[in-house]
């Protein structure tokens, strides 16, 4: 999907002392570009996950960072929301300290649970860490890698392409009306901080922002 660069942004959050908040399950999808619904995320661009088939292990992103993830609702209209490196990095840790790392679903369906497959390995793209599978993603991603147990499952699920990638599901905070604040006040920022245009033309800019 091309996305609509006027629409607004608006930052998820979690809350750390709240069991609630936070990511409750990875699922494994048909499909990981863009498919979302209230707690559902999926990653924005088409990136599938890696399989080692000799030690049954399967790698891809969990979410990407500061990556606009389109979405609609009927009281706010269309909106992108996204997750800051911070906020990624906060998940991944409470994700590990509530010990939910092995819950596993299917398709974001809760009665098809996963059993036999283990996170094995969790990590976040930065300065100490890069992936050689994934070379372009942008700092701050959540990368995981899960080895299935269940010979069965990964040769007729797993090996017959039956999904491709992750998608995690959870309880985040959404602070719509202080996320069109901060953006607002960058753009007026950015306005007033540009030095050819003229008073006037300065003027009108932020009273347009302002509407």
């Amino acid at each position: 999907m091309e996305k609509n660069t006027q629409l607004p942004i608006v930052y998820l959050e979690i809350e750390e002392g709240d069991m609630s908040s936070g990511v409750d399950a990875i699922s494994f999808v048909e499909s990981p570009a863009t498919e979302i619904s209230w707690e559902k995320f999926s990653a924005q661009k088409p990136l599938t996950f890696q399989k080692d088939e000799m030690k049954r292990i399967v790698t891809g992103p969990v979410m990407l960072a500061e990556t606009p993830i389109y979405r609609y609702s009927p009281m706010l209209g269309e909106y992108y929301v996204k997750f800051s490196e911070e906020t990624i990095l906060s998940m991944m840790k409470k994700y590990f300290k509530d010990n939910k790392i092995h819950r596993v679903n299917e398709n974001h369906d809760s009665k098809r649970m996963v059993d036999g497959v283990r996170m094995i390995e969790s990590f976040i793209v930065g300065d100490r860490i890069k992936s050689e599978l994934y070379p372009d993603l942008p700092k701050g991603t959540w990368v995981a890698s899960f080895f299935v147990e269940d010979e069965k499952y990964w040769n007729e699920v797993i090996m017959g392409d039956k999904f491709t990638g992750f998608s995690l599901e959870g309880m985040f905070i959404e602070n719509y009306e202080q996320s069109l604040i901060e953006e607002t006040y960058a753009k007026i920022e950015a306005v007033v901080n540009d030095n050819e245009l003229s008073e006037d033309e300065l003027l009108e800019r932020v009273k347009n922002l302002l509407k």
